[in-house]
């Protein structure tokens, strides 16, 4: 069967359509879906990209508002206490009471975390003479005026209750708490004693709040009565009240019969932190753990830091590099230390926080252990600078002994290591 040239050539094009048919359907449009998907990825990731962007550029804006909320809170919390502690309090309002030549009993109510109760003065509506309005008339102020003005008044007096209503109930929605202790002392002495002990508590470096007060005539000169105060106790933001919280009264306390007559013996003159002294004079400690561990790889801070502000910690699957440096201006010995992403002093100051070693040598406590196999590879590696008069004794316990966690090196004076 012969084809003519015509047929051949519509056959050409029949085959070139079919081709071009087949690679829209099958290549093209295939193509093009994979095209607007990569299109709409490349959107999604360019607008998180410009939304981090953003964010990042605004880091030294929120990082000057932190500081700014920060300087605000510590102003604004500077007189509050840190903590209530009763044994603290009670040696403050003895004190109080003794320069005022006030005598009191103290009774002291259950330490509570509770919402901060408003002080409120009771709106007191003065009496007015019924000639009142007879000199206003006099006056030329109408009666009809007096009307609107006391409408007007009444009005805006409404109108401030509302808005005040408004603001008691997006305030009662969110209130603070704070800790809180409620002291009761029934107090005799004289009117000037009293003045005295006011005097003295609105005068104090601490916030302490006069609730109520009663007053009774003893004589013509001596008086007695009670008075209520509250103390209120907040979390710091930094360590600017570790001296409060330092307690220190270390007298001979105790009997050791409990009845007995005299005076203390000294049975329990010493805290069971007191007695462990000469044992245990460690002036920082480090903790370095396996990284299966639940807890940080590294966790290093001052020995017996209860509130643990000195504290900072790591998290290192592998050797985390951690430098702590000693130095010692005008007979004051300070110290700092850093790991890869954190410091203290928090502040970052380059002569540190000072501190009185508990010996006359600087002891550095690490607490570290075994190995847990072969994907365990934490550690640190630790340099230690010691720019002071007195030795650091760097004491490393329960380490690894065939692959050890803790390498130490040192620059400066002189640096002990002792390995238990």
């Amino acid at each position: 069967m012969k084809i003519s040239k015509r047929e051949k050539f519509l056959l050409g094009i029949l085959g070139t359509l079919i081709i071009v048919f087949v690679y829209y359907q099958f290549i093209y449009v295939k193509q093009v879906k994979k095209l607007n998907t990569k299109r709409d990825e490349k959107s999604v990731i360019e607008e998180k990209y410009n939304t981090v962007m953003k964010e990042i550029e605004s880091l030294g804006e929120k990082e000057n508002q932190v500081k700014s909320l920060k300087i605000s809170v510590t102003e604004k919390s500077k007189k509050l206490y840190p903590i209530i502690m009763q044994e603290k309090i009670i040696i403050e309002i003895d004190k109080l009471l003794n320069d005022s030549g006030l005598y009191g009993n103290i009774a002291f109510s259950p330490i509570e975390a509770a919402e901060v109760e408003e002080l409120k003065t009771e709106e007191i509506i003065k009496a007015e003479s019924s000639l009142k309005e007879l000199i206003n008339e006099y006056e030329g102020n109408s009666l009809e005026g007096s009307e609107n003005n006391s409408e007007n008044t009444s009005e805006v007096t409404n109108n401030n209750k509302e808005s005040q209503g408004e603001v008691n109930t997006e305030v009662e929605s969110d209130k603070a708490t704070s800790e809180q202790l409620k002291v009761a002392i029934n107090f005799s002495g004289s009117y000037t004693s009293l003045k005295n002990f006011i005097s003295s508590i609105e005068n104090y470096e601490r916030k302490i709040v006069i609730t109520s007060i009663s007053i009774t005539a003893k004589s013509q000169e001596d008086l007695t009565g009670i008075m209520s105060l509250e103390f209120h106790a907040v979390p710091k933001l930094s360590g600017e009240d570790e001296a409060y919280l330092k307690w220190t009264l270390n007298n001979v306390y105790g009997k050791d019969i409990l009845f007995s007559n005299g005076s203390a013996s000294g049975a329990y003159s010493n805290t069971i932190e007191d007695q462990s002294v000469e044992a245990d004079a460690k002036d920082f400690v480090m903790m370095v753990k396996s990284s299966l561990s639940e807890l940080p790889t590294l966790t290093i801070g001052k020995a017996k830091d209860d509130l643990t502000e000195s504290y900072i910690y790591s998290d290192n699957e592998k050797v985390e590099d951690v430098e702590i440096t000693f130095d010692e201006v005008d007979g004051k010995t300070y110290f700092k230390y850093k790991t890869s992403n954190s410091y203290y002093p928090r502040e970052n100051t380059s002569q540190g926080k000072e501190f009185t070693p508990k010996a006359s040598d600087i002891v550095v406590e690490i607490l570290s252990e075994k190995r847990n196999g072969s994907s365990d590879n934490s550690g640190i590696n630790l340099k230690v600078i010691n720019n002071t008069s007195k030795k650091v004794e760097i004491v490393i316990k329960d380490d690894d002994n065939t692959n050890p966690r803790v390498s130490v090196n040192s620059k400066g004076n002189t640096v002990n290591i002792t390995k238990k």
